[in-house]
């Protein structure tokens, strides 16, 4: 009985996603740091980051909400804080979009529209369907990117170095 209650359940969770692919969807990629070394005596750093590239993943609306920054001294008065602008997205990325063995981490980031996220939190859907990760846009790039010509040519999972 229960496995005609997750098959149900299941295709019903998939056509949800199908409906807001179609309405939400854009290509993303997820990018993981294979290696990284430096050269100490010339000073050059090299990576080898490998990405999967997801064609239709969901992605809901940035959400910008004022975060709060602030720090104690010892006898608990404040000594110094401040406030800035997080823009937060979600991104739900479908397992049938992805392979059998893709595992997202939480020190993987998202590159979408130009833009590097950093991942946030990453929670899996009912019935391994999927996960929905919440990210943190950055406003200043941190680490090479490949360039947009790269990322457009090369297939669902290939891995390249920068150098």
């Amino acid at each position: 009985m229960t496995d005609v209650i997750n098959r149900g359940l299941l295709r019903s969770l998939r056509l949800t996603l199908y409906s807001l692919k179609r309405r939400f969807g854009g290509t993303v990629y997820i990018f993981t740091l294979a290696a990284a070394e430096t050269n100490y005596t010339t000073g050059i750093k090299s990576s080898t980051q490998s990405f999967t590239r997801i064609p239709r993943a969901i992605i809901l609306p940035v959400k910008i909400q004022r975060e709060e920054v602030k720090a104690l001294s010892s006898n608990k008065s404040f000594v110094f804080g401040g406030t800035y602008d997080a823009k937060t997205r979600l991104f739900v990325i479908d397992a049938r979009d992805v392979s059998a063995d893709f595992e997202i981490e939480l020190d993987d980031w998202i590159h979408y529209n130009g833009s590097r996220f950093s991942i946030k939190s990453i929670e899996k859907l009912e019935l391994d369907a999927g996960w929905l990760v919440v990210a943190t846009a950055i406003s200043r790039e941190t680490g090479p990117l490949l360039p947009q010509i790269v990322l457009d040519n090369l297939t669902l999972t290939q891995a390249s170095t920068v150098i």
